[in-house]
């Protein structure tokens, strides 16, 4: 449900931001690289729909695929993923929207995204995915190879050069700062199967073959590797295991379903990250004896962070939302006032970004945008039920039974809240 809809809006600003450099090149042969992928990226964007057509009607459980579009803006996730998927296709001249979609979105993530997204999906019995997202890929080369070709073309420009290494890190670390932690949740906590750790596939793709080969060729025309890359590697360990907790926490704000992992699977993560179970598995543990699953219980994880103190922000500049107090990826708190308004960081290379440009992060997050609104009132009004138009899309577990609904959210009484 989450790929097949964020991808979709990737998609769709892919088209705006290909027609842009078409608009802006002057060679034919750079012309009609462009013009191929606006054409590519308006067929990717009718097979994510597609995804959700088909899971929509033939899907264990439709909901969140029959009415995403619009429920997929309810909780933090979506802007996050605007952030990378629209902002940094769209916004800026024309060679900063390639570096963010071909040279960083298209060459360094799309291969652990589609690629490892296919597997893990045909190891847990689903074959449209890969059908699909495999034919994406096969188009994503040629995307690739029109990254490296304006690079190649503004080689010699001292002007479009000056910049050049700087809006690449920038573009590498927001693209990384959403999609480590996300990725590695979904393929992670998403399935039942495991394939491999999310680590390995990160350095795989990112790490060796894109910042190592991939930015190695373009080295004679003066471009580096990301200097945020080590901290990035960090990230690639821990960061989407601090990122599932607070998703869990405030799981009634999504569009699919949740669940804590079973004794299977918290064997499976202290195996391949040592150190998770005394960090993150004891948490899982007392969240399940609490009743976080049972609507009757009246418990919902993000208490737990209220009663414990440790409070949940959203950093500013990628908007992905971090707990300085648990995280063991690379996350520190950092605070900002600009114009009245309190601004958080999570790390060092986000805040330079804001601190060159504040202006061009004025995006709310989601305790600003409904401070002072109770829960099940904000889920109401964004469509987040069910079509009995009492029961939640989203859910802690993926049982059939005891299922939550807006009267079990309402008398929690939980209240947007900035800091």
């Amino acid at each position: 449900k989450v790929v097949s809809n964020f991808l979709e809006v990737g998609e769709y600003n892919a088209i705006a931001a290909t027609g842009m450099l078409w608009d802006s090149a002057q060679a034919a042969e750079q012309k009609n690289g462009y013009l191929a992928q606006v054409l590519d990226e308006i067929r990717h964007t009718h097979q994510c729909a597609y995804v959700n057509y088909y899971f929509a009607k033939n899907g264990q459980d439709p909901a969140g695929h029959n009415d995403a579009r619009r429920t997929r803006t309810i909780g933090p996730l979506w802007k996050g993923m605007k952030r990378v998927f629209s902002d940094g296709f769209i916004s800026g001249d024309a060679v900063e929207c390639s570096l963010n979609l071909q040279l960083v979105g298209e060459a360094c993530f799309t291969n652990p995204l589609i690629v490892a997204v296919t597997e893990w999906a045909a190891a847990n019995g689903d074959e449209i995915t890969p059908t699909v997202f495999l034919s994406i890929e096969t188009d994503e080369l040629r995307h690739m190879a029109n990254g490296y070709q304006t690079v190649v073309s503004i080689a010699n420009d001292p002007a479009s050069a000056k910049y050049l290494n700087t809006d690449l890190n920038n573009a590498f670390w927001t693209q990384q700062k959403y999609f480590t932690p996300v990725l590695g949740m979904l393929f992670e906590y998403g399935s039942k199967f495991k394939v491999e750790p999310w680590v390995k596939t990160w350095n795989r793709w990112v790490y060796e073959d894109w910042g190592g080969i991939w930015i190695g060729r373009l080295g004679k025309y003066g471009v580096e590797s990301p200097r945020s890359l080590k901290d990035a590697k960090q990230d690639a360990y821990w960061a989407h295991h601090d990122l599932y907790l607070l998703a869990y926490a405030l799981w009634p704000t999504g569009f699919f379903r949740l669940a804590l992992p079973d004794q299977e699977e918290m064997e499976w993560f202290e195996a391949n990250y040592p150190g998770w179970y005394d960090h993150y598995g004891k948490i899982y543990e007392e969240w399940r004896a609490r009743g976080c699953e049972d609507p009757s219980s009246g418990f919902i994880p993000l208490m737990w962070f209220i009663e414990n103190n440790h409070p949940i922000y959203i950093d500013r500049v990628s908007q992905v939302p971090f707990c300085p107090s648990l995280a063991k990826g690379a996350s520190t708190l950092r605070v900002h006032e600009y114009n009245g308004q309190m601004h958080t960081f999570s790390d060092q290379w986000g805040e330079r970004m804001w601190l060159a440009e504040p202006e061009r992060y004025e995006c709310q997050n989601i305790f600003e945008q409904y401070e002072g609104r109770e829960l099940s009132e904000v889920i109401a009004e964004l469509h987040g039920l069910r079509s009995d138009g009492k029961t939640l899309i989203a859910q802690p577990h993926v049982r059939g039974d005891k299922l939550w609904t807006l009267d079990d959210i309402k008398r929690l009484n939980c209240v947007f809240k900035t800091r």
